[in-house]
């Protein structure tokens, strides 16, 4: 089920698209990439995240969330805009106000108290990150292409999407109903829509085993909608982790919000 997003839409809305139990799950997805620094359009390492949690939770999650950010006088939460202190984050780039490094300690500040509201409702990240010219170099060797898909913004939202679906079968608890649990999909609405959209049928043609856990996916405006700004922050995890690794070239640590599964 793919629909477009609606001016003020609330969660009670979006869940409303959806029939599912108030004890079924529903993942936030998000993507970002990250660049080669000596040249903006060679991407190298593709991140998807995710950020899974029931109706109940997401609804609770959303009034803090947006309480948050009107006490500090944000509309909407971006890591792009935090990280380069533009657009909602602008006013910590003045340095008259804010003397450095102050501007970026005061937005820092801001976006821990966010992270402290992901991890008071115990929300569950997944996050994959796929290094670019070695995924291409393995579907182009090995033929691969049945398998993996050879788009790797399919690729990496397709693992997270796996993950979502094997947690809310086999290891989250069904609650009071009488089936497995389902969750259902939510991204935003962006020029890469329909990319989301070709990404879940491919994943639903490649993996019917998964079909009676998937309850369908939608498209909101990541602006309006507080949970999908939650699932960017794991996205920009997964970067911050992208980053190290590509750095390091061996093992990474998470150091934000302990326990998220990533791969």
């Amino acid at each position: 089920m793919v629909c477009a997003s609606q001016p003020g839409i609330t969660w009670a809305d979006v869940s409303s698209i959806f029939d599912l139990a108030p004890d079924d799950y529903f993942a936030m997805l998000y993507r970002t990439y990250i660049d080669d620094s000596a040249d903006q359009r060679q991407e190298f390492v593709m991140v998807a995240g995710a950020l899974m949690g029931t109706d109940k939770q997401w609804g609770e999650f959303s009034r803090k969330w947006k309480m948050c950010l009107r006490r500090h006088g944000l509309e909407y939460f971006r890591s792009s805009e935090y990280n380069s202190l533009t657009k909602q984050f602008e006013r910590f780039h003045d340095e008259k106000t804010y003397p450095k490094p102050t501007g970026r300690d005061a937005a820092r500040a801001i976006r821990d108290e966010l992270d402290a509201i992901i991890k008071k409702f115990k929300l569950l990240g997944i996050a994959s990150v796929i290094p670019l010219p070695m995924y291409r170099q393995i579907v182009e060797e090995y033929r691969l292409t049945e398998k993996l898909d050879p788009d790797p913004f399919s690729a990496a939202m397709q693992n997270v999407m796996q993950e979502c679906a094997l947690l809310a079968r086999d290891q989250l608890l069904r609650g009071k109903k009488d089936r497995e649990n389902i969750v259902a999909f939510v991204c935003d609405d962006s020029d890469n829509a329909a990319k989301y959209a070709a990404a879940y049928a491919g994943f639903k043609f490649k993996n019917v085993r998964f079909n009676d856990a998937l309850g369908g996916m939608t498209h909101q405006d990541d602006k309006k909608l507080p949970p999908l700004q939650a699932a960017d922050m794991v996205a920009s995890i997964g970067k911050e982790m992208g980053f190290e690794y590509l750095k390091s070239g061996g093992q990474v640590e998470l150091r934000r919000l302990h326990g998220w599964r990533l791969n």
